[in-house]
């Protein structure tokens, strides 16, 4: 049987990588003719830059703008895949485990090893085992590698010629205790803010205090946790001699302002930043839903998995693979996207922790009526 398993397995995977290519290759080609102009004007900044040191009476030739949008291409689509391995995994293990038995059906070497005693479940184990492995690989994948890709992730398509997101004005962002921060510029590869004024509201509302100040770093060790102020001040709204300041403890991270800036900068985060991140927010539900969907989905792709196998797993191979492929794609596809779907919505009339098993909920009991319908 180890013969039997390693071949299938190797099958399986080079199936798996041929999809996930083309898949890749094809999101990157149709997105990059879209934004093409993007990619060209960043090719000219970064030869500028690169090449003739930034002089903006000198026009980079041929090559170096060449060169600037090839590494602006992958710059921006090289993190951009691994997000999207990390979104489509469940489709792409099934839809190679489908291309690996529809061949075994079609070259009746699954007729010839049902033949001889071997179960159709049991030459679905190694797929199942190795994909069960391959949708492992998203958590390690948001936890580790994530992370550290979110500044180039947050970008837009507009921002393609930077590396990481721009710097941004800050108005008025209130922290958890109701006070008001704005700053002229927020530099988030630095976690700095400039021209810096911060408006101390009591309960009813009105502002009682404000501080101001040049600068503003980001500091969060063991005794504190807030910003640094650089030439701070602190008075009264109408005072004329304010005080000296040189600290503000709060909440209001920049993992807040950036989360609160861009809408996919959550899900982009590690464990422990959400962990971080819920103490700094007003509304918790989605915070705890993006960390419990992070296992469910796993979960869903797998049941996906094995809702697939019985539309392959065929002792006749006469069967039009054609048309188990296409109700193959229906369940599968429309199982994943109606998952997605369920926690979207679900966490509106739902605990989020409920909204986001609630599909491997539904799914369990599915997968196994659909498994016992192979014919084995």
């Amino acid at each position: 049987m180890k013969i039997l398993d390693r071949y299938i397995i190797r099958q399986f995977l080079i199936n798996f990588v041929i999809l996930t290519t083309v898949l890749m290759l094809l999101f990157v080609v149709v997105d990059l003719i879209v934004a093409l102009d993007e990619f060209l004007e960043a090719g000219r900044v970064r030869a500028a830059w690169f090449v003739v040191g930034g002089d903006a009476d000198t026009q980079p030739g041929f090559v170096p703008v060449l060169l600037g949008t090839l590494w602006s291409v992958g710059d921006y689509y090289g993190p951009l895949i691994v997000l999207i391995y990390v979104f489509f995994s469940g489709l792409l293990v099934t839809a190679a485990m489908g291309f690996t038995f529809a061949g075994l059906v079609r070259s009746h070497e699954m007729l010839a090893v049902l033949t001889s005693g071997v179960s159709l479940y049991r030459i679905a184990v190694p797929v199942l085992v190795v994909g069960c492995m391959l949708n492992a690989l998203t958590l390690p994948s948001q936890e580790y590698l994530i992370p550290k890709l979110a500044p180039k992730l947050a970008r837009k398509q507009s921002q393609v010629k930077y590396d990481r997101i721009q710097t941004f004005d800050v108005q008025f962002a209130p922290d958890r205790s109701g006070n008001l921060l704005s700053a002229a510029e927020f530099d988030p590869e630095h976690n700095l803010l400039r021209d810096v004024t911060i408006l101390e509201r009591d309960h009813l509302g009105p502002a009682r205090r404000r501080i101001r100040a040049e600068q503003a770093i980001w500091v969060n060790d063991a005794d504190r946790t807030g910003w640094q102020l650089i030439q701070g001040s602190v008075g009264d709204v109408n005072s004329l001699s304010p005080e000296p300041l040189d600290f503000y403890p709060t909440d209001l991270s920049p993992q807040v302002l950036l989360a609160r800036r861009a809408a996919i900068y959550p899900r982009l985060l590690s464990f422990a930043e959400l962990n971080e991140l819920m103490h700094s927010v007003p509304n918790t539900s989605q915070i705890q839903q993006i960390i419990h969907s992070r296992f469910s989905l796993m979960v869903v792709n797998v049941l996906v998995l094995v809702m697939g196998l019985p539309f392959f797993l065929l002792r006749d191979p006469q069967t039009n693979l054609f048309i188990q492929a296409i109700k193959a794609a229906t369940v599968c596809v429309g199982g994943w996207a109606a998952a997605l779907l369920i926690q979207q919505i679900g966490v509106s009339y739902l605990n989020p922790v409920a909204a986001a098993w609630l599909p491997v909920v539904l799914y369990l009991p599915a997968s196994a009526i659909l498994l016992q319908t192979v014919k084995t």
